[in-house]
Parts: C-alpha cells; sequence; structure tokens
C-alpha cells in the first residue's frame, strides 16, 4: 500500500476524516455524560454525512450539508417520522432534544476551527442553518411555574429579613443567610437558568458562576446553547450579591459565586489540587490535620470549592419556602419559576421583545407561546370587568 501522502503541515492533503477527528474531540472532554451526548450526535451527524451528502470530511461539510441535516434528520426525527438512518421511529425526539443536537455539533465545528484550525468557518452557525430549527417550546414544558409577584416579593422579604437578623445575632451562621439572600436574588432578578448559576453534576463545563463572570450590570454566563451569554445584573441585585462578598471573602475572583457548603466536596477539591501542586500525600494530610477547620485551608492555600450544584439550590429553595411557609400550588419555589415569573412580568407590564431579550429567548414565538396562556387568563378578568364590573358578583 503506498503511504499516505501529507503536506508541509503533516495534515493529509484530502482531509481530516470526521471520524478521527470526532475521536480527537471526545478524548479532550472530561465530563462523562457530555462526552457521551457528544459521541451519539457527532457519530449520528458523520453517518448521515456519508449517506445523504457524500461527506467523508471535516474539511468538505459546508453550509448546505449543515442546513439539509437540520431540514430532514433533526425536523424528521421531531416529526416523528422513521429514523432516515436506521427507519427505527422509536428513535425520534422533541424539538428541545434537537437544539441540542444542533448545539453539540456547532461546538464540534467551533472546535475545528478554534481549536484545530481545519476550518476557516463555522458551517453550523450561519443564521440560514440555525433558523430551520423547529420551534423549542421547552419553556413551557417545565412544570408551568412561575413565581407570582407576590410570592417573589414574600421570598425575598423573607431572605432580606434573615440575614439583617444574622447580623444582630453572633450566634446565627451569617455566611449561610447571606448565601440564601444571593442565591434568592439571583433566581428572582436575573433571569437565569439555574444551571447557568450553580454547577451541574456530571458536567465539567458547567461548573457555577465565579465572581470574575460578574460585571456592573451583567453576568457571564455558559448558556443553554454552550455559548458563553451575558444576563442582566440590576444594581439593586448586585448590591446584596455584593454585600454577601463581604461576608463570604473570597480569595480570589475564582471561586464560584455560591460555593457549595458540603465539607467531603471541599476536601476533595484541597486534596486533589495541591496534589496537582506536587504535594505529597504525607504533606497534603499534615496541612488538613493542622487545620481548625477546611475553610481555612481553602484560603490559605487559595483552593477554589467546588460550586453548589443545580440539586443542592433546589434544597436550598425548599427549606427557605419551608422556614418562611411559602408556596406556589402546593409547592416550593423552584429555580426555574424565578426564570419564568420575570418573563411573565416583563411579558404582561413591559414587552413581548422586552421579555424575549431578558430570557435571551431565539425567536419571539417561543417567548410568546410561554406566556400567553397567562396573559389570557389576565386578560379574561379585565373581559369580565368590561363587561359585567360591579354586577359580576
Amino acid at each position: 500500500m503506498a503511504p499516505t501522502q501529507t503536506g508541509d503541515d503533516g495534515r493529509d492533503p484530502q482531509g481530516t476524516r470526521l471520524e478521527d477527528a470526532i475521536d480527537r474531540r471526545l478524548r479532550g472532554i472530561d465530563s462523562d455524560r457530555y462526552r457521551e451526548n457528544t459521541a451519539t450526535v457527532l457519530r449520528e451527524l458523520a453517518a448521515w454525512l456519508r449517506a445523504h451528502r457524500d461527506v467523508e470530511t471535516v474539511e468538505a461539510v459546508d453550509d448546505d450539508d449543515c442546513r439539509r441535516w437540520v431540514q430532514t434528520y433533526l425536523h424528521d426525527r421531531v416529526a416523528g417520522e422513521a429514523d432516515p438512518l436506521t427507519f427505527d421511529t422509536a428513535r425520534n425526539f422533541s424539538a428541545a432534544s434537537a437544539h441540542t443536537y444542533y448545539n453539540i455539533a456547532r461546538a464540534f465545528f467551533s472546535w475545528c476551527v478554534d481549536g484545530e484550525q481545519l476550518l476557516a468557518t463555522n458551517p453550523m452557525q450561519p443564521d440560514r442553518v440555525k433558523d430551520e430549527l423547529p420551534e423549542d417550546t421547552e419553556e413551557v414544558k417545565q412544570g408551568q411555574q412561575f413565581w407570582s409577584a407576590d410570592a417573589r416579593e414574600a421570598l425575598l422579604r423573607y431572605v432580606d429579613r434573615e440575614a439583617h437578623d444574622a447580623l444582630d445575632d453572633d450566634a446565627r451562621d451569617h455566611e449561610r443567610a447571606f448565601r440564601d439572600r444571593a442565591i434568592a436574588h439571583l433566581l428572582a432578578d436575573t433571569g437565569a437558568r439555574g444551571a447557568e448559576l450553580f454547577a451541574v453534576s456530571g458536567d465539567s463545563d458547567r461548573n457555577g458562576i465565579q465572581w470574575r463572570d460578574l460585571g456592573d450590570g451583567a453576568i457571564r454566563v455558559l448558556g443553554k446553547s454552550r455559548d458563553r451569554e451575558t444576563v442582566q445584573f440590576p444594581p439593586t441585585t448586585r448590591k446584596k450579591v455584593d454585600r454577601y462578598r463581604r461576608v463570604l471573602e473570597p480569595a480570589s475572583e475564582d471561586w464560584p459565586v455560591i460555593p457549595t457548603a458540603d465539607a467531603t466536596s471541599k476536601y476533595r477539591a484541597v486534596r486533589q489540587t495541591l496534589a496537582d501542586r506536587e504535594f505529597d500525600d504525607e504533606e497534603i494530610e499534615t496541612i488538613l490535620d493542622n487545620a481548625d477547620n477546611i475553610d481555612e485551608v481553602l484560603r490559605e492555600y487559595d483552593v477554589a470549592p467546588p460550586a453548589l450544584t443545580t440539586e443542592g439550590a433546589r434544597r436550598v429553595m425548599r427549606q427557605l419556602c419551608e422556614d418562611a411557609g411559602l408556596a406556589v400550588d402546593g409547592e416550593y419555589l423552584k429555580p426555574h419559576g424565578g426564570r419564568r415569573g420575570l418573563g411573565h412580568r416583563a411579558y404582561t407590564e413591559l414587552s413581548a421583545e422586552d421579555a424575549q431579550n431578558i430570557l435571551r429567548h431565539r425567536s419571539i414565538e417561543t417567548t410568546h407561546a410561554s406566556y400567553t396562556e397567562a396573559n389570557t387568563s389576565d386578560l379574561s378578568e379585565d373581559v369580565d370587568d368590561l363587561l359585567y364590573g360591579d354586577d359580576s358578583a
């Protein structure tokens, strides 16, 4: 067999096989869950490109190929058509899953552009590709709960009062009181998703916002599409979070805004970080044994603790609501309900376009789908007043 010809840079001039690029990409992903999901999506994409577009290499993929993949493969799976590769109707999925497939594929081609320099531009990125995606109405399906204005105000009054009382009582846990207030305000006021604010178990890319992510009027988050995005950060909310920072005293800008309170996780972080700094096991254990508590070690050695997880945030909210006697339809105020509550108020009191911008919906149709039912319910009351007035009783 003749040897493979390579160019001056050592690459095959005929291009990089999709499967080879995919394998390299997968080796660079730390999160087991995200690696498995990425492998599924990219291997299905490569098989489709080979079977339907006669494309074998990364360099041969263009935006027409990507557009057709979205138009046919993703749309057919959402519409309930048989899988175009296996003719299996059991493998169909939701519009939200189609967006996940697209986002993973787009991230792969971004890696091909920025990391491997195999492509000059991302063929999955152009609007003509993105615009073919089926409408994602996942926001409507997430339990429908949104914090009412009354529930929101009652929660924030409670956490504000708890933080204030903690200052006057040395026996109270000051850090916890101010942390809980920061969590409640971030969920109620920013429109950010829980997975954007807190760590997500099994996904090493989602490790919670850090102090360096906070600006004067915006917070940088890893968005739903896994692109870096900014969410609005109202001045009042910023003041509450800054007050918490003075209580927490993070050792650096790399610390998470909301660190975990779990001691086991903190000990694990110290051992791993110090080992990476070439401390031997005996040195590490001596440091831990001589410290009064694990937080002292975190600060002295500038080890960032892990962030609170989304599961932990839900536990915090559940406990806060239990302590404050708050509920929405018999349930505690769920983290996603804060986002939806803000969106509802913006939709009804400002405009659909403002709600779209606050929630970072890709299309105005998604915003309408999320809040039209609630808005119609409010209109029903207005119509009743119009038609019947005081006689409605």
